[in-house]
């Protein structure tokens, strides 16, 4: 199990039967920016435990405020996900094809993301079976962060699939990097 890390102030989140739409972290109180984290699914973190990815996640931001200038201000943090229902193995997400898209989760995307300048997406690659509504799912959430004007960055490297790499296996040391559309290979560093 894990724990949120110290430097954690307050946990706020909106859930349902089953689902997270959204986990909020305070790490500051004397910085003032929020950034959003797109995710794939939750896992567990509630108000009271975390989970790995959501651990790593703030402790790759909070440890790199003063390396990158996109988290010099960051006070706090937004976890969403493409999917918003609870599962730590995403391969059971198959059990929940036809209401993958969730209306709900992309009306809170949207309002997220507008009122969030900078965004980092890393959902990783599609879970097993569920290739095309995965790639609806990006689709949409790539409309959004257009349509928003949103900054987009990812951390480290793509996948061979062209995904972001998942915020569970980020490292500390990783590169924070801009996304313009363009290949891996052209990413710029910020």
């Amino acid at each position: 199990m894990y724990h949120y890390p110290d430097f954690i102030r307050h946990v706020r989140l909106k859930r349902t039967d089953g689902k997270r739409y959204w986990l909020q972290m305070d790490i500051g109180q004397e910085k003032t920016g929020g950034i959003v984290v797109i995710l794939k699914n939750p896992s567990r973190a509630n108000q009271i435990v975390s989970d790995k990815t959501v651990y790593n996640v703030a402790s790759y931001i909070y440890q790199n405020r003063e390396r990158f200038d996109a988290f010099k201000n960051i006070g706090t943090i937004t976890i969403l996900n493409l999917i918003p229902n609870y599962m730590t193995d995403s391969t059971q997400l198959q059990g929940v094809r036809n209401s993958l898209i969730d209306p709900e989760n992309l009306r809170i995307l949207d309002q997220f993301c507008a009122s969030n300048k900078q965004v980092i997406i890393a959902w990783g690659n599609h879970p097993k079976g569920l290739f095309k509504e995965y790639e609806v799912l990006i689709q949409r959430v790539m409309k959004i962060l257009e349509d928003n004007k949103n900054l987009v960055y990812y951390v480290d490297k793509t996948s061979l699939a062209g995904q972001p790499k998942h915020g569970q296996v980020w490292g500390y040391a990783d590169e924070l990097r801009r996304f313009n559309g363009d290949t891996p290979e052209q990413a710029q560093k910020v």
